[in-house]
């Protein structure tokens, strides 16, 4: 019996032994599925696929990618490609080309779109993380697979993920030098006129030429879709027409500055020839037209004066600027200059507007600016006139004080503390004194 009772005392430890292993075992099986449950559970439980459509999918992985949530965007995309694919490829298969036509034409292969829209998001997450490989691989199946789909954008167009994934490629293959941002046509000219400014020229033909590569083609239709320049109000609607107008604009700059005229002419008649009714927005308020200034511009290389002086943009409110400027150093020899092109450039305008009018224009600030020529042109001879009378040349500051009252009366000049002044006011007091 004792002996039973030591091998039943034996077994018992053994056995429990044996228990107590596999209770680790256990309690590590759950604690390991538990901690996988947990790493999977954030999928269900912070993320709502909402009516599981497409269109929402989409949306909601934009939504992670704005707030850089890369578990989100993998979510999203991952799940619209699971439920659409099938569709998307069947879509893609059906097509020789981009579809055209109205905007519920492009909608109407919705899969396709979404799909390739979601393997594109992917790859800008994949970027965001630093994940290169990925996101070559993500922008590569855009090309790839999907490479009719198109991307609605909420400002009111399509754009083509397969575009901007080769631009992407380019970009990781080029060792991600320039930050191409999301790719848009504004983002790309905004970043190419801070390269120009910093004469950094390769930057500017990398910005440049990424976006003719992506929007040449929606802005030659745009162009065509025009018999004159887009009214006031709707200019922003042709947004790739202006910006690849801009973007040619801008090479143009950058060849004039490194004093490559050929360069330089080619990229200004390609302006004038190609875009001809493009126009560029200005921080300051306004839009101005690119072929007028590309004319200037080319007149500027063919008589060299552009190579001795900088003009700008050739508009008025630069050369007024530039005029104050000069005036403000004493440079009576820049004055002259400035105010001289202002004069050949847009006297005629201002005379017209000084016809037009029988007051000063009044109301709001728009509609002073309205009367631009005539304000910058009357400006211009005041500031030849203070010139003048500062370098001890009153006759000659007298007959530009007078010429401000006999042909220019109704101009008023914009003051940067926020009004405009009246300029006959101000040229009269010079006159008294004098």
């Amino acid at each position: 019996m004792m002996e039973n009772g030591r091998e039943n005392k034996k077994w018992k430890i053994e056995n429990g032994k044996w228990n107590l292993a596999w209770g680790f075992i256990f309690v590590f099986s759950i604690l390991h599925f538990s901690s996988v449950f947990a790493q999977e559970q954030p999928a269900f439980k912070r993320y709502s696929y909402g009516d599981y459509t497409s269109q929402t999918l989409t949306t909601k992985a934009w939504e992670a990618l704005k707030a850089g949530d890369l578990d989100g965007v993998l979510v999203y995309t991952e799940k619209c490609i699971e439920l659409y694919a099938k569709k998307a490829d069947e879509m893609q298969a059906s097509l020789r080309d981009y579809v055209e036509g109205t905007d519920q034409d492009i909608f109407n292969q919705w899969a396709l779109n979404d799909t390739g829209t979601c393997y594109f998001i992917q790859g800008e997450a994949y970027v965001k993380a630093g994940l290169i490989d990925e996101a070559k691989e993500a922008y590569q199946t855009v090309v790839d697979k999907y490479r009719f789909a198109q991307c609605w954008d909420p400002r009111g167009w399509f754009w083509k993920p397969s575009e901007s994934a080769k631009a992407k490629i380019a970009w990781i293959d080029g060792g991600m030098k320039y930050d191409f941002g999301d790719s848009s046509s504004a983002f790309l000219t905004a970043q190419a006129w801070k390269a120009l400014e910093s004469n950094d020229f390769e930057a500017v033909f990398a910005y440049t030429n990424q976006v003719i590569a992506l929007y040449e083609r929606k802005g030659l239709e745009m162009q065509a879709s025009l018999s004159d320049f887009a009214s006031r109000g709707s200019e922003f609607d042709y947004w790739a027409l202006n910006d690849v107008g801009t973007c040619y604009f801008i090479q143009g700059d950058a060849y004039t500055k490194q004093r490559k005229s050929d360069e330089a002419l080619a990229a200004y008649r390609m302006v004038i020839d190609e875009f001809g009714y493009a126009q560029c927005w200005d921080n300051r308020g306004w839009f101005w037209k690119l072929t007028d200034a590309a004319r200037n511009k080319i007149q500027g290389i063919q008589s060299g004066e552009i190579f001795q002086h900088d003009f700008g943009d050739y508009s008025s409110m630069t050369l007024t600027v530039k005029a104050w400027q000069a005036l403000e150093a004493g440079d009576l020899e820049a004055v002259i200059v400035y105010t001289n092109k202002c004069f050949e450039l847009y006297e005629k305008t201002a005379q017209e507007q000084q016809s037009s009018l029988t007051n000063f224009a009044a109301g709001s600030n728009e509609e002073i600016a309205k009367y631009w020529a005539l304000n910058d042109v009357g400006t211009c001879y005041f500031i030849r006139g203070s010139a003048l009378q500062k370098a001890g040349q009153p006759e000659e500051a007298r007959k530009a004080y007078q010429m401000i009252l006999d042909q220019f009366r109704f101009a008023q000049c914009w003051d940067t503390k926020g009004w405009y002044w009246k300029v006959t006011d101000a040229a009269a007091e010079r006159l008294a004194e004098l």
